[in-house]
């Protein structure tokens, strides 16, 4: 029996140093996004359009309309959401040329209804949107540390772990709250 005992210790003691020295594979594909992303950005120009919060905004269009977006507005958005590798995600064009109704957005708004809501849970989203007035459009690059993280919703939605969003937005129309009462 002791001798059984110590082949268990020993054999647990040896894969304990084996899994200890493997390479942590989320560090890697955290890594590997970091790569990926600094690529993008440079090959796209987009290094002046770091915000401090960590996204890249760019504002394409400015509308004449001078309500600017806060917390607790309901936004009409239309949207294309895509990984990096132009993966379309959420949008509301089907690329066939149908437009589906604009999304209602609420920005910085939390409650079951909302949350239930993947693109609501886009924080890098909620950021940039703040920066917009009604009727801008712009584009964004979303690192994963504001989008999704480490989760994986590859068997879902099509996102792996680690993954930067680009994310194309038209706020269509915007409410405050004391509109929506």
């Amino acid at each position: 029996m002791k001798q059984f005992l110590y082949i268990l210790g020993f054999a647990i003691l040896l894969s304990g140093i084996y899994t200890s020295c493997k390479e942590n594979t989320l560090d890697t594909m955290r890594e590997n996004e970091l790569v990926a992303l600094d690529k993008y950005v440079k090959d796209n120009n987009l290094t002046e359009a770091k915000d401090a919060s960590g996204i890249y905004f760019q504002l394409t269009e400015r509308s004449e309309d001078t309500t600017l977006i806060r917390s607790g507005f309901k936004v009409m958005l239309e949207f294309n959401i895509t990984l990096i590798d132009t993966t379309v995600i959420f949008s509301t064009d089907d690329g066939k040329g149908h437009n589906y109704e604009p999304f209602a957005f609420y920005v910085d708004v939390s409650n079951d209804i909302v949350n239930s809501s993947y693109v609501q849970q886009i924080t890098g989203l909620h950021i940039g949107l703040k920066k917009m007035h009604v009727g801008d459009r712009a584009f964004m690059v979303i690192p994963s540390e504001l989008a999704f993280k480490a989760l994986d919703y590859s068997s879902t939605l099509g996102i792996p772990r680690f993954s930067t969003l680009l994310a194309t937005v038209y706020a269509k129309k915007g409410y405050s709250p004391e509109q929506q009462k």
